[in-house]
């Protein structure tokens, strides 16, 4: 969280800005807030003046932005069933509530509010704040892929080579589990599309009614988990078979 004061023409502005977490929620959630914030601002500013002012929104689909220049909801815009980008951003200059920016990404989740009166900056901020990480998730987004991946595939791909050699060294069939589970974990990591399953913001138009469809991601993070878990326990198993 950043908080800054700055004065131009000797009117003092102040700003916020908020990092999030990963997020992830369905488009009507998203419309509520929305909704919500509007009519806070209207309320600060009055109405939308059209020759001063300008708003709009952005939608992440498929790797382009599309860009609808006015304020309008996630749910009245026909994209496919998940996004992966959303931005809304307000300006209006001299206003107690001059400017908004819910920049909603993969890589990163920010809320900006900056104008003339600290005290509804502040009030604005904690509630955009507080309604946006009701929605996070405990993982995902491109930092944590890259790390975690990058470290979980290192270890697959050195377990396989050196569980192969100690089975091939002991000639124990129990000892097969130790490659097994290396190969299954490393394939998990290559093939299953991480971006997707644990993205650091995910928005959908609706939730898919099937158990396994919806908790798709918990699934393969808990198969990665088994997998993990299965190296050490075939070791175990093959000492106690010796």
């Amino acid at each position: 969280m950043s908080l800054a004061a700055t004065s131009l023409s000797n009117v003092a502005e102040f700003s916020q800005t908020r990092d999030l977490p990963p997020l992830k929620m369905a488009a009507s959630e998203l419309d509520t807030i929305l909704i919500k914030a509007r009519s806070i601002i209207d309320a600060a500013n009055g109405p939308l003046a059209q020759e001063s002012g300008r708003e709009g929104v952005k939608l992440g689909v498929n790797g382009y932005e599309i860009e609808i220049p006015h304020f309008s909801l996630a749910t009245s815009v026909a994209f496919p069933n998940e996004l992966f980008a959303f931005s809304y951003t307000y300006h209006q200059s001299d206003k107690p509530i001059s400017s908004v920016t819910i920049d909603l990404r993969d890589s990163s989740r920010r809320v900006s509010v900056s104008g003339e009166s600290a005290d509804k900056i502040q009030a604005f901020s904690n509630l955009l704040e507080k309604d946006l990480r009701r929605y996070a998730t405990p993982i995902g987004g491109r930092r944590f892929r890259r790390s975690v991946g990058m470290c979980l595939s290192m270890l697959f791909l050195t377990s396989l080579m050196i569980s192969s050699a100690y089975c091939w060294k002991i000639r124990n069939y129990t000892a097969l589990g130790m490659p097994i589970c290396s190969g299954l974990g490393f394939l998990l990591m290559v093939l299953l599309p991480w971006n997707r399953l644990l993205p650091g913001f995910g928005l959908y138009q609706h939730y898919s009614p099937f158990f396994l469809i919806r908790h798709l991601s918990q699934i393969s993070v808990l198969a990665l988990i088994a997998v993990l878990a299965g190296i050490p326990l075939s070791y175990f198993l093959s000492r106690d078979k010796r």
